[in-house]
Order: structure tokens, then sequence, then C-alpha cells
């Protein structure tokens, strides 16, 4: 059987786009698990990653580009998986990347990190400090018992994401 996503009416009425589970499925292979690693958006944009070794995952010190899948519609092309650990902005991707002609130092901002209220286990009532040492830049503060990001200083590094016992921290785009 096929990993490919049926979208045709045939598929709709089979019933795999009905359920929770066709739903989801559908959904996963259709997102972006997790942002484009820094200064290769124009180099994933133009579909140069699909042919390509990958020596950019190979070259993160910290481990966190990774690919999607084979029976994800993104197929090969790199995200940044922050559960393992966060962006040190140190450019060794970029000057691994076989398509960029003169790798550039990063910009200092993959996006922002946000905290969701709902799942946070101090937004809950549960004591948790866990983010607050995890910011290389000190950005998180309690204020009121609770967390909050200085959003106009993030970088998105998402030291504070793999720390959160509770995956209440995204690192989304800017």
């Amino acid at each position: 059987m096929s990993n490919q996503i049926d979208r045709s009416r045939r598929g709709f009425f089979t019933g795999s786009l009905l359920t929770r589970e066709g739903k989801q499925k559908i959904k996963k292979q259709i997102t972006r698990l997790g942002l484009i690693p820094p200064e290769l958006e124009r180099i994933v944009a133009s579909g140069q990653c699909s042919d390509c070794s990958g020596p950019c995952l190979t070259a993160c010190p910290e481990g966190i580009i990774k690919r999607h899948g084979g029976d994800h519609e993104l197929h090969n092309q790199p995200w940044l998986d922050f559960e393992q650990s966060g962006c040190t902005f140190c450019a060794e991707c970029n000057q691994a990347c076989p398509a960029l002609q003169q790798p550039k130092p990063l910009a200092h901002a993959l996006g922002k990190a946000r905290i969701s209220q709902q799942d946070c286990y101090t937004w809950s009532g549960i004591v948790c400090m866990s983010c607050v040492s995890a910011c290389p830049l000190g950005l998180i503060e309690f204020e009121y018992g609770k967390p909050d990001i200085r959003l106009d200083d993030c970088t998105g590094c998402g030291f504070c994401v793999k720390v959160c016992p509770a995956s209440a921290i995204q690192v989304q785009p800017a």
C-alpha cells in the first residue's frame, strides 16, 4: 500500500479523509514539521534539497537539523527539531550547504518562542520554572507567577522547547 495521500474524490468517499485518524495522518504528511534551518529558505524553496545528500544534517553540532521522511509531501526538505537542543547560530549548516555559493553569517532570529497557556503547567497552577534557566539570553521572566517571553528580543533558538515538560513552548516564524 502506498503512503501517498489519496486526495481524490474516491479517497474522500472511501473514508480516509473523513476519520479523525485519516485527517491527522494527512495533516502530518503535508505540514512542515519545524522551521527551515537559518538562511536556507531560498535553497529549500527552489527545490535544491530534493537531491542533496544532506551535509547540513551532519554539520550541525547540536544535531537539530532533520529531514522530512519519504511519506511526507516535503520529502527530503530540512527542518529544525528543537526537541533535542537549540540553535547556536554557528552557521555550520550554511558552510556545509553545497547550494549556497557564498555562505553568510546567520541572522540573529529564527522565529519567536511562544508559550501555550493551555498546556503550560504553571498556567495550570503547577509550579514549574524549567524554561527560565534554559533561555541563553534570559528572556523568560515570571510576571505574577506566570512565565512570559520578551518577544521583542527572542531569537527563536529553541533551547526552551526541549526543557519544557509539558511541551507547551513552540518556536514559530516571526
